[in-house]
């Protein structure tokens, strides 16, 4: 059990809204399909194939309508109509954050939200554009999990243990790893000049390197903590 409740939550209106005009859409067809003006009676399948989407819609709003992401001092909790979850912030050995643009023939429509976190049993958590203010609640899962899953990871590495970041590896004997088209590329550690989250993506560069190939946040679980430790590691009067 959880302690009391930070901040709440609920589902995206603007998404209900969608929903609840699609499934009006729905409504009318399936109307039309059971008051037909014709004197033969539509076929069977048609009424069953628009009741069922009559019936996905509003499973899909009610949804929406009980969803519940809850924060805590201590974790995190998660409600819908068919699951209830919840996770200590110190259980969470993965965080993914994702978060990309998209656009139409090079007009913005958005931003997609995405984020996982998952425990050493597995267990998982996934929230994402469904919810309100997912950018507000990107940036208070990055604060929240940051203390916990840094220490952990700060403490496998003072032992000496590789640390596995997804498509970037770290290992305190020999450096950095970057995950190329076949294979990791290593990085000594007094070959690293610069690295930085750009855009969405994470960038290490190495020395005489002018440009370098980003792996997108989602590629790399942990990536703040990530960019925490390697900040401790170059910069520790910071």
């Amino acid at each position: 059990m959880l302690g009391p409740e930070l901040e709440t939550f609920r589902g995206n209106k603007i998404v209900m809204a969608l929903v609840a005009i699609l499934g009006l859409g729905a409504a009318a067809l399936v109307y039309a399909a059971f008051t037909s003006l014709e004197k033969a009676i539509p076929d069977i399948a048609v009424k069953i194939f628009t009741l069922a989407l009559l019936a996905l819609m509003v499973f899909f709003f009610l949804s929406l309508r009980s969803l519940r992401v809850s924060l805590h001092n201590d974790g995190i909790s998660y409600r819908s109509l068919i699951s209830e979850k919840e996770m200590r912030w110190e259980a969470v050995e993965r965080f993914y954050y994702e978060a990309i643009k998209r656009s139409i023939n090079f007009i913005p429509v958005g931003t997609y939200y995405l984020y996982r976190l998952v425990d050493a049993e597995g267990k998982k958590i996934r929230v994402g554009n469904r919810i309100e203010h997912p950018a507000q609640l990107g940036q208070k899962l990055i604060e929240l999990t940051y203390p916990a899953l840094y220490r952990k990871i700060a403490d496998w590495y003072n032992n000496g243990e590789d640390l596995d970041f997804g498509a970037i590896r770290v290992s305190r004997a020999g450096g950095i790893e970057v995950k190329k088209l076949f294979g990791y590329k290593g990085i000594p550690w007094d070959q690293v000049s610069s690295y930085a989250i750009q855009q969405g993506n994470f960038y290490i560069w190495r020395t005489g390197e002018k440009r370098t190939t980003g792996w997108g946040l989602h590629h790399v679980p942990n990536a703040f903590v990530l960019l925490g430790l390697l900040n401790s590691i170059y910069k520790p009067s910071a």
